[in-house]
């Protein structure tokens, strides 16, 4: 693979010298394009130790406008990044709109060294790689611009200049796989290869280049950028025509919902349920106390109609968990900073660390309820999020989080009686809006849209629970007993590890 990229080319002083300065220009034209168009563009700056990755990024900033990028390295994990999935550390650094992140090794070069190095096996580099295939998919599906540069010497050139970086470690850092993974340049190359094989896709492709020359490895490394954002830049272009959704026919309209089967007839009496209510809040405190010591976090969310009783449900719930380690993140409507990201930027932000608990008021869900019934987004990108969601969770529950998905489902009478009681109750008069009326109306699209959420995301590890909340004391009491399962569940598994 790397054959003709470990050729020593180069360009002579006089011949790129005359290249620089169109390049230069063209590269900032590039970045001009990318601000107009609120692009983000995300740059993968990876390669053998020695070819030069930092004095790139060091290129980049001097070629461009510095205001515009932001450089990240991931040399060593923070306490704050260990205690959460790992690509955590990543969202929180991804370019808004109009930015330019500058990744050197990125996601790719601590497991590329790490599998060198024999830390990690086959199967879980392989793993490890479509994770990050899939988040690239992601990211460029939603208009990121991705470019992944690998900058590569020969096993002669590599080796001169480690020897040359280990005379002077005071000026060149090293992270505990650096000196391992570069004294085993065939076992680096190898990694390498299988993870550019594995993750070269028309959306994020790899870009290999000589980087025996500081002159041509510039070149080609601003030849390949202003590449890719004019691809970009034409596809954007392509897209800006508008596409009509397609009506769904009678028969999938007519069909019978999942939330039709569910019994709302339940009732709890207030001397029981105010009986049930402290001792499962009680012994919440404990199990959450438990958990918060031995690592295992959670994530809650709610979703739901309007007025089914979701405020009230958490604040029963955070009654019965320490408040140092639990916080309650309302969703609404996105800000412009949040708009500039990708959609599920804003809530890989809120994440809860080991052994802290976070609750989400409305959720990621948004993607495909409000968004898709109001035509707030194309029908291509909420049809392609059921895949993206389910990969996010999957990473929470890997990583010792508990992750639970509440519904609650209340009939279109209750949800009318529950209105009409806001409007006549002084103090309950700041929860309804016009809003709530307005969405009242569209009942059977979201009902259409909830179905479908619950047949595409309704997973083994992480199911959707549907609470009857006509009786809102029932529900209260169903939430905080599937949490309590969950922790006693998530703790005895803890026990046998």
């Amino acid at each position: 693979m790397f054959e003709s990229a470990a050729l020593g080319r180069s360009y002579p002083a006089k011949e790129y010298a005359a290249l620089e300065n169109d390049l230069r220009m063209k590269l900032f034209k590039a970045q001009g394009t990318c601000i107009e168009h609120k692009l983000p563009v995300l740059i993968t700056i990876a390669g053998v130790d020695g070819s030069g990755r930092g004095a790139v990024a060091n290129m980049l900033s001097e070629w461009m406008d510095a205001k515009t990028i932001r450089n990240h390295v991931f040399w060593m994990q923070t306490d704050e990044e260990r205690t959460r999935p790992e690509a955590w550390q990543f969202w929180n650094k991804l370019p808004a709109g109009g930015e330019i992140g500058v990744f050197l090794g990125g996601w790719y070069g601590g497991t590329i060294r790490r599998f060198c190095c024999g830390d990690i096996g086959e199967r879980e580099f392989n793993a490890s790689m479509e994770r990050w295939r899939r988040l690239e998919h992601t990211l460029a599906s939603s208009g990121t611009v991705i470019v992944k540069l690998w900058l590569h010497l020969g096993k002669k050139v590599q080796k001169a200049r480690l020897k040359d970086r280990l005379k002077h470690q005071e000026i060149h850092h090293f992270t505990p796989y650096d000196k391992k993974s570069a004294e085993n340049y065939d076992g680096l190359v190898s990694a390498a290869a299988k993870a550019i094989t594995l993750t070269d896709r028309v959306d994020a492709p790899w870009t290999v280049i000589d980087a025996y020359d500081g002159n041509f490895r510039n070149a080609s490394v601003a030849r390949a950028i202003i590449a890719a954002v004019e691809a970009a830049v034409a596809v954007k272009r392509q897209n800006a025509v508008p596409v009509v959704p397609t009506k769904a026919s009678e028969e999938e309209i007519g069909q019978i919902s999942a939330l039709d089967a569910i019994d709302l007839s339940r009732t709890c009496e207030r001397g029981v349920y105010k009986k049930e209510l402290a001792e499962l809040q009680s012994e919440l405190y404990d199990l959450t106390y438990k958990a918060y010591k031995k690592g295992i976090s959670s994530t809650i969310l709610f979703e739901g109609w309007d007025a089914a009783g979701k405020g009230g449900a958490i604040r029963r719930l955070t009654a019965g968990i320490d408040a140092r380690i639990t916080r309650v993140i309302p969703v609404s409507a996105p800000t412009d900073e949040e708009l500039a990201h990708n959609y599920l930027w804003r809530f890989w932000r809120h994440i809860p660390r080991a052994g802290f608990v976070t609750i989400y008021d409305r959720s990621w869900y948004g993607r495909v309820l409000v968004e898709r019934v109001e035509k707030l987004t194309q029908p291509e990108d909420w049809k392609r999020a059921y895949a993206e969601l389910n990969d996010f969770e999957e990473q929470l529950q890997e990583h010792n989080n508990i992750l639970l998905k509440f519904w609650l489902h209340i009939s279109p009478d209750e949800q009318l009686r529950r209105f009409k009681e806001r409007e006549e109750i002084p103090w309950k008069n700041y929860k309804i809006t016009p809003d709530d009326w307005r969405n009242r109306e569209k009942w059977p699209a979201y009902v259409e849209a909830a179905d479908e959420m619950f047949l595409r995301t309704s997973t083994e590890y992480a199911p959707w629970h549907i609470i009857p909340a006509e009786d809102k004391k029932c529900a209260r009491l169903d939430v905080i007993r599937i949490y309590r399962d969950a922790l006693r569940k998530a703790l005895e598994q803890k026990k046998k590890k």
